[in-house]
């Protein structure tokens, strides 16, 4: 785990945006990414770093749990996200969404991956942590992809 550690120590303190990806490949026990989402998710329970997310996030998330009709995952997946003294969900306000398409326009982002990136932004975020290669680091926001922090 040197990779995600030395990742985790570098970012400490700062405020950090995390993607649907990361929450899903954690709740779901993905193979492949779930240490290093376990990892992220434990230093924002722990507060070393100040983790932020949308509103849409959270609907992304439940989409599996709605269309199996598991009211019990549901139930699970909210609990999750609104747990005390874990993450900042972000509402998305009519500033958001203009600036999410002024993202879009500029970078040519699908708009679900703007509307993520605008939140970041409008939340003082300086890492966006994602699995998406259809976000980029630009001068307002740096983008590290999941994979990247494996061994």
């Amino acid at each position: 785990m040197g990779k995600i550690n030395q990742f985790l120590d570098k970012i400490a303190g700062q405020s950090i945006y995390i993607d649907t990806n990361l929450f899903i490949y954690f709740l779901d026990h993905n193979t492949e990414f779930f240490s290093i989402s376990a990892e992220i998710l434990a230093a924002t329970e722990q507060g070393k770093i100040f983790a932020f997310t949308g509103d849409i996030t959270v609907a992304e998330t439940l989409v599996k749990p709605y269309q199996i009709n598991d009211l019990s995952l549901i139930s699970a997946v909210k609990s999750f996200f609104f747990a005390d003294n874990f993450l900042s969900i972000i509402p998305h306000d009519s500033a958001t969404f203009d600036l999410s398409a002024q993202v879009r326009a500029k970078y040519s982002m699908k708009f679900a991956d703007a509307l993520h990136y605008a939140t970041a932004i409008k939340s003082g975020c300086e890492i966006f942590i994602t699995n998406d290669k259809g976000i980029r680091s630009t001068n307002e926001i740096d983008v590290i992809l999941i994979k990247d922090l494996l061994e």
